[in-house]
């Protein structure tokens, strides 16, 4: 874990000694297609361009040229990506023989089981009522059913908080007590970059991070580090963004904010917790490394 440790501190050492360093994370949309139509997701909506599998290998070096250790392949749904006889798992196959830590979201109704991913996360945002309001009727049951196949309590989940369901996350936390290794939270962002029905303000979502707090210390399965969690109750919060590359279906890399070629910026709506996460490692704030390493290398991370 040391090695793991100082490898992935490298950007901040270098932040010291005002350097420039290389992106950490890359989310790379592989496809926009998706099989749900969920209420907060904007990806569904669009179409463009997609690459065969030489173009998606081709992406991958132009990613770990950039520097890149740690690689999402999100959506859209990622896992309905195919070029001919080749699918999402030779995509994760390659990548792994370029980045230290592959890992990839899903919206759970597809088996993910066999997947040589790192790290998978499951989209999951309430209790059934809530989450298949949000994502479509018997959504819930699928991906719970699912959760126990393939996730064999290792699975993470990603749940992004909005107005419809923040009153409902300690009971969602409360189900997945001990199916899951962990639930990652995320703000709902307006991509439009004006808030709308679904936004929830910095002052409605602090008494959510005050129990989420809570319950993280009673053991339920709450994986952004306390610190993150109180940086969520701040109305903005700061972000180096430099830390982050993006890759779109069509190939096109950037670096810097995930919103780039993919929404207006607004940083006092912002919900990308997990970019907070990352600045505060990156600070040297050792609880958010800790947890960096935790989730996205496991065991592995004394391998880096």
């Amino acid at each position: 874990m040391i090695r793991g440790a100082v490898r992935f501190g490298v950007p901040f050492s270098r932040y010291l000694l005002g350097m420039k360093f290389p992106p950490v994370l890359a989310g790379y949309k592989i496809t926009h297609r998706c099989n749900l139509r969920c209420m907060h997701c904007p990806y569904w909506k669009r179409n463009g361009e997609e690459l065969d599998f030489g173009g998606v290998i081709a992406t991958l070096d132009g990613l770990r040229r950039l520097g890149v250790r740690i690689l999402i392949l999100e959506g859209g749904e990622p896992l309905l990506w195919r070029d001919r006889h080749y699918g999402i798992t030779d995509v994760i196959t390659a990548a792994r023989q370029r980045f230290p830590s592959v890992c990839i979201t899903t919206n759970g109704t597809l088996p993910w089981d066999g997947l040589p991913a790192d790290r998978i996360w499951v989209s999951l945002d309430g209790p059934r009522a809530v989450h298949d309001e949000i994502r479509g009727e018997g959504v819930f049951d699928r991906v719970l059913s699912n959760i126990a196949r393939c996730g064999q309590g290792h699975a993470f989940v990603s749940t992004t908080i909005n107005r419809r369901n923040a009153g409902s996350i300690p009971e969602m936390l409360s189900i997945l007590r001990g199916k899951v290794q962990g639930v990652t939270i995320q703000f709902y962002y307006p991509y439009g970059g004006l808030p709308d029905n679904l936004f929830l303000s910095p002052e409605d979502r602090s008494p959510l991070m005050d129990e989420l707090i809570r319950l993280k210390t009673l053991g339920y399965p709450v994986a952004n580090s306390i610190s993150s969690l109180l940086e969520m109750k701040k109305s903005v919060w700061t972000c180096e963004d430099g830390l982050l590359a993006n890759a779109e279906p069509d190939g096109t890399i950037s670096r810097g904010c995930y919103l780039k070629n993919r929404g207006a910026s607004v940083c006092s709506l912002c919900g990308f917790t997990a970019h907070n996460e990352m600045t505060l490692a990156f600070r040297g704030r050792w609880e958010s490394i800790r947890t960096g390493l935790d989730i996205f290398f496991g065991r592995t991370a004394t391998a880096l």
